[in-house]
């Protein structure tokens, strides 16, 4: 049975600092598009953020705790789903990640990764301190593997780093020892360098990852033209739709993958303070949500939401300052994208509804309420 919550008020803070980003988000996508599409990416944005909104309302409102139970469920959705994207998936910029056409395109992926914090976070809750031990330790490697494999088949670099970052954040929370963690992550490390070697990574991958010596008129042409947005934007910025690099053509995927350098060319650094601002307040939330997270479930799920959100964020503005190669990993709720917008929304959901079932500030060690499965 589970045990009565201690409800308390949503946290308004967190519902407010995304309602910001989306309101940032809308009218750069709109200034970034314009010149080629009217409104038509800002109406479909529009509804896409009223579907996620009305998922976030529902799920804010049950009890996240019934999600433990159908972790089988979950784990079996998201390896039929990233099965299917290969199968049966047509290929777009090089990756077969998108099922349907036109504006009914899906991409299973970000979906994937929701569900999998959801399984993952049950599963590491159902095993508790074992996860110290190197048996269960490769049991919950295998168990995030098998969906990152298949992702990266498609390929799509970008989401597999997102779920390995799930992984991390959540083992670590779940009280995982942190030299075995070093070990895994080194393990990886000299893993990615043997690939490089033996060239199972491809030649296109090798100079999309090089982006340091990228040719500015080759492979480094797209983070070249943001490095020129983000630079002219100066302090104050151009102003709003006055982005020459958007409006000419001259930024490549503007309103998805660039539209931070977007945002900084029209608003300036300090438009792109505000966005980062916000970025760091919503983090800051969801860990002190998940500090006062009535279970270990809960706050576990806190982990990967916020583990998500944040490499994220961290990655699409890293490659927009050319400190990260380009991986085609959008800003969460600011950038264009129906899948992913709708994701992140959901899993907002799901924080504002722990938020409401918490208790005061303690020492995680004292006192847990574990889900009983």
């Amino acid at each position: 049975m589970l045990r009565a919550a201690h409800a308390r008020g949503i946290d308004t803070a967190l519902l407010l600092v995304v309602v910001g980003l989306l309101l940032i988000g809308l009218p750069a996508i709109y200034s970034a598009s314009y010149v080629v599409e009217g409104s038509g990416k800002v109406i479909r944005q529009l509804v896409f953020a009223a579907l996620g909104g009305v998922g976030l309302t529902v799920l804010a409102c049950i009890d996240y705790r019934i999600w433990s139970r159908s972790r089988r469920v979950f784990y079996a959705i998201i390896l039929v789903a990233l099965l299917l994207t290969l199968l049966i998936a047509e290929p777009i910029n090089g990756a077969r990640s998108w099922i349907g056409h036109g504006a009914l395109r899906v991409q299973p992926s970000e979906f994937a990764k929701l569900l999998l914090i959801l399984a993952f976070a049950s599963w590491l809750t159902r095993i508790g301190p074992a996860i110290r031990t190197w048996p269960v330790m490769v049991k919950g490697l295998l168990y995030v593997g098998a969906p990152v494999l298949l992702v990266l088949a498609q390929p799509d670099f970008g989401t597999a780093m997102v779920l390995c970052a799930i992984w991390l954040v959540m083992t670590m929370v779940a009280g995982a020892r942190w030299w075995m963690l070093l070990a895994v992550v080194l393990a990886g490390i000299g893993l990615f360098t043997l690939a490089w070697h033996v060239d199972l990574i491809k030649p296109y991958q090798k100079k999309r990852l090089d982006f340091i010596h990228a040719d500015p008129a080759g492979n480094g042409y797209h983070q070249r033209q943001a490095s020129i947005a983000i630079g002219s934007g100066q302090f104050w910025g151009k102003g709003y739709r006055q982005s020459s690099q958007a409006r000419r053509g001259f930024l490549p995927e503007q309103d998805t993958d660039f539209i931070y350098a977007v945002i900084a060319e029209e608003f300036g650094f300090l438009g792109s303070i505000v966005v980062l601002g916000l970025f760091l307040f919503m983090l800051f939330r969801l860990i002190s949500s998940a500090e006062q997270a009535e279970t270990s479930f809960g706050r576990l799920i806190l982990a990967g939401v916020m583990a998500m959100l944040a490499v994220h964020a961290v990655i699409n503005i890293g490659m927009c300052l050319t400190l990260l190669p380009v991986t085609g990993v959008p800003l969460p709720f600011v950038s264009y994208g129906g899948s992913n917008l709708v994701t992140n929304l959901l899993a907002i959901g799901i924080a504002l509804n722990i938020s409401r079932h918490r208790e005061p500030r303690r020492a995680w060690a004292g006192n847990e309420a574990l889900v009983r499965l």
